[in-house]
């Protein structure tokens, strides 16, 4: 071969792998494969949409009313999760977790409501920092109040699931443990009106191999925690604030795990997100890529219960307080209504009616109604 034809194709040959390895800006400058405005395409592209395992990176959502405040904490991204192959996150998969933040970022996360009395005032904080949160939910919370769990989907945020009655996955058999966390996901999609995301938060982070095995097959995505506020054990909310801020210090970044169902959260969210801020945290917002898909059987269940609500609803202004979880009591496993004794005893005329405990779902009447426990 003549050397002016190898010269000819050794310059050629390096002009091709500028072209393949060299960035948008480098090409655009040098002509070599891109004209400039497919070179200004690419580095938008490559700014708004970066792939992690089963996570997609978008950049923050332009939330209404809060296009361009700087006096707001905000969105500063938005992940969008794949959870076809069943990924989990948080501290306790750390070793198989696919991690998406950065250092000074994190997710805000709601377990066990939702509780209008705690749900409405922590939404009134999100709001007024432009933030977005995800809301893992509890089956007969939501059925107990679905209109406030739509309101927690209409203002944008996540919702996901948390089992049907807040059992520890981890103690129940394999029939058991499919029903609680089955019916959970049809319970809150039902309320919804619409499937739930395909994110998951055990009942005190308990799991085992089988749990989380059955949870995989479902392509639901598991997330545990990071940084525990542990709200549980206060009333305070200066305590919420100090051992997130705290904790968060040590971590430096995660997925922060709240309960809407605790006053003391409720009155630490807003002085806490403003400190956030202060401190330079930003606010991550995941969502799904996909929709979760329940099952015929336990979405039966759920409807049946959620109609039994609604007539409750009208008939008493009482039946629309939310309630909250009981640890114990019987499964709504059975759609039939066992059949009425031939004979109800009366009550004596001197005894009193028994007074109800709201905050115990076993005892209000249209759930004793809605799956037959009266």
């Amino acid at each position: 071969m003549r050397a002016s034809r190898c010269t000819w194709l050794a310059l050629a040959f390096v002009a091709t792998m500028a072209a393949a390895l060299a960035p948008a800006e480098t090409l655009a400058e040098t002509g070599f494969g891109f004209p400039a405005e497919a070179a200004a395409n690419l580095r938008d592209s490559q700014e708004q949409e970066v792939s992690v395992g089963p996570v997609r990176t978008h950049p923050g959502t332009g939330v209404s009313g809060c296009e361009g405040r700087s006096d707001v904490l905000g969105v500063s991204r938005v992940v969008e999760i794949d959870t076809t192959s069943g990924p989990e996150f948080g501290d306790q998969y750390s070793k198989t977790e696919p991690k998406f933040l950065e250092p000074g970022e994190i997710v805000l996360t709601f377990d066990d409501g939702p509780a209008r009395r705690y749900t409405m005032p922590i939404l009134e904080a999100l709001d007024e920092q432009c933030v977005k949160a995800t809301f893992f939910s509890v089956g007969r919370m939501a059925i107990s109040d679905p209109a406030t769990l739509q309101e927690v989907a209409r203002r944008g945020h996540t919702v996901g699931t948390h089992t049907w009655s807040h059992k520890n996955l981890s103690a129940l058999g394999a029939a058991a443990m499919k029903r609680e966390f089955e019916l959970g996901l049809s319970a809150v999609s039902a309320a919804l009106g619409s499937p739930a995301a395909p994110f998951f938060r055990f009942p005190y982070l308990g799991h085992n191999n089988a749990s989380r095995n059955y949870i995989r097959s479902r392509g639901i995505g598991v997330f545990g925690i990071h940084v525990d506020s542990t709200d549980f054990r206060t009333k305070n909310p200066a305590v919420v604030r100090n051992n997130i801020l705290t904790r968060l210090g040590r971590e430096k970044k995660g997925i922060l795990l709240f309960h809407d169902i605790q006053p003391s959260t409720a009155g630490a969210l807003a002085t806490l997100l403003e400190e956030l801020k202060e401190r330079g945290y930003k606010v991550v917002h995941m969502v799904s890529k996909h929709p979760a898909v329940t099952l015929p059987e336990y979405d039966a269940i759920a409807e049946k219960s959620l109609r039994a609500k609604s007539v409750a609803a009208a008939k008493s202004p009482l039946a629309e307080r939310s309630a909250t979880w009981p640890v114990s009591g019987p499964e709504p496993d059975e759609v039939q209504t066992p059949a009425k004794p031939s004979a109800p005893s009366a009550r004596p005329a001197n005894r009193p009616a028994k007074p109800q405990d709201w905050s115990n779902p076993s005892n209000d009447p249209w759930q004793l109604r809605s799956f037959g426990w009266e």
